[in-house]
């Protein structure tokens, strides 16, 4: 930053402009030091005609996609770009992000990146006058219909991506739908033949214990298969992946989670019934596998959920109801 503003344009400009690849690898850290210094460079264009903004929307760059609404009306000037084949900037938000993207993220949940793509469409679509969101290129096509066309193997690989997941989730909570049920008329020790209570009945807070956890494991296995039949059941419309889809997986899945957790309440309670006069180390034992295994079940669905969590679809949808990106 020393250095004569002719010598400082020749670096940023030659081999090739560092706006427009600080824009591609979302560098906005070095894009606002030089729009501070020189802020003429924002509207930097390529060979393409594309600026930063167009690059921000290829690349999926939502913060420096935000800097368009810094500029007032020549945000307008910007986005009439085309390129050689009449592409405007909703054209580049409906194709599929360059496979070069910096920190692209290869996820099985193609679910969440249907939801992304179309929220990441819609955002983009709010910048533009409707007559130019429905202008089309130079092959007669529409921002929409080369959406359509460009991530229809992306939602067909959503929809049964979706479908294993339930299936085989709906299989887990079924078994433990069955077991709880079953437990519910096995009270661990057995029960008096004449009068029916208890043997342990002496143990009444355990009993208790016992009882809850069953009730609640059978109820919220229940509740995940219901959430997961509709995940199966549902007709996969694009909107259906911004929200319903999203939303039915992701209780489907914490329910199930929180019924294997109750079922492990279960069988630890009917272990300290049964080990009652046992020796402490036993249930002490008992008790730390249970309390370790939970752990782990936790810290691994904690990991998937910081997976999904990278697609931020809430902060793309909330931008949706706003006037403005900053």
């Amino acid at each position: 930053m020393l250095l004569d503003d002719s010598q400082i344009l020749e670096i940023i400009r030659k081999p090739r402009s560092l706006i427009l690849e600080a824009a591609k690898q979302g560098n906005l850290a070095f894009l606002n030091i030089i729009f501070c210094a020189y802020p003429d460079l924002m509207f930097e264009v390529d060979e393409n005609h594309y600026t930063i903004f167009h690059y921000a929307v290829m690349y999926r760059h939502y913060s420096i996609f935000r800097i368009i609404h810094n500029i007032g009306s020549l945000k307008d000037l910007v986005i009439k770009n085309t390129d050689e084949e009449g592409n405007n900037i909703l054209h580049l938000a409906a194709k599929l992000p360059p496979p070069d993207r910096p920190n692209n993220i290869e996820s099985a949940g193609a679910l969440y990146q249907v939801g992304r793509e179309l929220l990441w469409f819609k955002v983009v679509k709010k910048i533009l006058h409707p007559v130019n969101a429905e202008s089309t290129n130079k092959k007669g096509k529409t921002a929409r219909d080369l959406f359509t066309e460009q991530h229809k193997e992306l939602k067909d690989k959503a929809e049964k991506w979706a479908k294993d997941i339930a299936n085989a989730c709906i299989i887990g909570a079924t078994l433990i739908a069955t077991v709880v049920f079953a437990a519910a008329f096995t009270v661990p020790g057995g029960t008096n033949e004449e009068t029916g209570t208890p043997h342990f009945v002496q143990r009444p807070s355990l009993i208790i214990i016992f009882a809850i956890s069953d009730t609640i494991a059978l109820l919220l296995s229940s509740s995940s298969i219901v959430r997961f039949v509709s995940v199966i059941s549902s007709r996969y419309e694009e909107t259906d992946f911004i929200s319903r889809l999203r939303s039915d997986l992701n209780m489907g899945l914490s329910l199930l989670l929180y019924s294997v957790q109750s079922m492990m309440v279960v069988f630890c309670s009917t272990m300290f019934i049964i080990f009652k006069d046992g020796m402490l180390w036993t249930r002490i034992l008992i008790a730390a596998m249970t309390v370790f295994t939970s752990f782990t079940v936790w810290d691994k669905y904690w990991t998937v959920a910081g997976e999904l969590s990278s697609f931020n679809l809430q902060s793309l949808s909330a931008s949706l109801h706003t006037n403005s990106f900053v």
